[in-house]
């Protein structure tokens, strides 16, 4: 459905510009079902901008969950859910790692911070981490079987440096840890996450293109910024792609 399409491609690419480019180099056959996924994860994230109160924000959390546990039959017309259904059938994803990332959304909906770096780690691994380990399994089913620890420290370096820039950024570093410690060990994955990355097939590469943006954001953090321009993300991106290297 052509309309349905343009919602689900429109809707990643607000969510996450990053991401969206970087499916762009993916089979063309494929790009829709890493829309699919690209704009669940968007649902999630905006949930708790979109709300003034905590309980709401759970109540679209639950919907989402319960949606989850129906998955094909009957998701009452929302296009990210039957574009969703329809990717974890023809793609054969499983539905648990899906409800990882709405649990790991419930962070956001509340003002506490983050306890420390290791819940800190685990949170971008459980969002970020798990949607890139999906996208593996929409390009490569049997070269995602080994892309799990590519996924999972790509995704926390990336989320990492991210939020160093972003509003969330006090939230985010631990009482007890510094910027400096969340930016080093931001760092320290960011280089785990560049080797693992280099022994996976080409065809996983347009999962990972977002990674190569991670240094513009740990240098603007390290400056005190708290933007990095799309133009410089859109270039690294590209040149990542011609490269063939993050």
């Amino acid at each position: 459905m052509p309309d349905q399409d343009d919602a689900i491609r429109n809707l990643a690419r607000a969510g996450d510009k990053d991401l969206f480019l970087a499916a762009l180099f993916a089979p063309p056959e494929r790009q829709p079902n890493l829309f699919a996924l690209q704009a669940y994860a968007a649902e999630l994230a905006r949930i708790p901008t979109l709300v003034t109160e905590a309980q709401i924000g759970e109540i679209r959390l639950q919907w989402w969950a319960d949606t989850l546990d129906n998955l094909g039959a009957g998701q009452g017309g929302h296009p990210v859910s039957m574009a969703l259904a329809e990717t974890v059938r023809a793609c054969g994803l499983p539905v648990q790692p899906l409800q990882q990332m709405i649990e790991a959304r419930r962070f956001d909906l509340y003002a506490d911070r983050m306890p420390d770096l290791t819940s800190l780690e685990g949170h971008f691994g459980e969002t970020l981490s798990t949607l890139l380990q999906m996208q593996c399994r929409v390009l490569d089913e049997a070269a995602a079987a080994g892309s799990a620890e590519a996924a999972g420290l790509a995704g926390v370096a990336l989320g990492l440096v991210r939020g160093m820039v972003s509003p969330q950024r006090e939230k985010l570093v631990p009482p007890s840890s510094s910027d400096g410690e969340v930016l080093a060990l931001a760092e320290s994955r960011l280089a785990e996450a560049r080797r693992a990355i280099a022994a996976l097939p080409k065809s996983l590469l347009p999962v990972f293109l977002p990674l190569a943006t991670a240094g513009l954001y740990l240098k603007a953090a390290r400056k005190g910024l708290r933007h990095v321009p799309q133009w410089r993300r859109q270039w690294y991106i590209w040149r990542a792609a011609r490269s063939e290297r993050i």
